[in-house]
């Protein structure tokens, strides 16, 4: 099963990889035929790494970095049927990424979900995290895209439109997270540091939307987006992978 996990990686992490190659060729057939490839895959991922978690594969960073696939290939789709925008090599781009982190995460094959977890919260609490953060980690690479080359306009146009639809699943995984606290500890905060830097997150992104109103401001918007992804990129991988870091969220390690 070991070796089958790290092959499913693997082809995940390559489709991914050919997914933005076949988009940069304008080659959409492919890239969209190799999509779905990729969301196949990493869908046969999700399984066997449940069925070797005997629970949701929610619980560690590889369980949670494997996940990524899953949900950013459908909000690829979403964007270009709802929102009219073609963003699927940057949402390759992310998964590719996503891939290559879980690689470098060691396997934890004897995990097994602890009593904190197993909670009606845990599968939508994660869900909406990947979500928010896949979107947020899109919107990042918009804007750095945006400057260089032409389409700055449209580039930074597309970051806002992906911000827009990640902030509901952020608000959504604070605020399921305050609940299951709650019934798991009997208190909706704690100010453990993973919560800090989630609220951190939270507020930096509310703050875009509230200067992106005012022209006078607009100059702070795309330094509020990177530095909101900075923010991300602290609460999901410093503050969990650091071992000097003491959290009551330290299962997720």
């Amino acid at each position: 099963m070991t070796t089958l996990v790290y092959s499913l990686t693997i082809s995940t992490l390559l489709l991914a990889i050919v997914v933005v190659v076949a988009a940069a060729f304008r080659k959409k057939a492919a890239a969209d035929g190799m999509l779905f490839a990729c969301w196949l895959t990493a869908l046969a991922l999700f399984v066997c790494n449940g069925w070797m978690a005997q629970a949701l594969p929610f619980g560690n960073m590889r369980h949670v970095l494997c996940f990524f696939p899953l949900v950013l290939a459908p909000a690829a789709w979403y964007m270009r049927r709802c929102r009219h925008i073609d963003l699927m090599p940057y949402f390759a781009a992310v998964a590719a990424v996503s891939m290559v982190g879980a690689l470098c995460m060691p396997m934890q094959a004897a995990w097994r979900q602890m009593p904190a977890l197993q909670s009606p919260w845990f599968a939508p609490h994660v869900t909406a995290y990947v979500v928010s953060y896949g979107f947020l980690a899109v919107s990042a690479v918009l804007t750095v895209a945006a400057c260089f080359g032409k389409h700055r306009h449209a580039r930074l146009h597309a970051a806002d439109e992906v911000v827009v639809l990640a902030f509901p699943f952020l608000t959504f995984g604070l605020w399921s997270g305050a609940i299951w606290a709650d019934a798991a500890w009997a208190r909706y905060w704690a100010w453990d540091i993973k919560e800090a830097w989630a609220l951190i997150t939270w507020c930096i992104y509310l703050l875009y939307f509230h200067v992106r109103r005012y022209s006078a401001f607009s100059g702070w918007c795309r330094p509020l987006l990177l530095l909101g992804f900075a923010a991300v990129l602290i609460t999901f991988f410093v503050v969990n992978l650091l071992p000097s870091i003491q959290s009551v969220h330290s299962y997720a390690q």
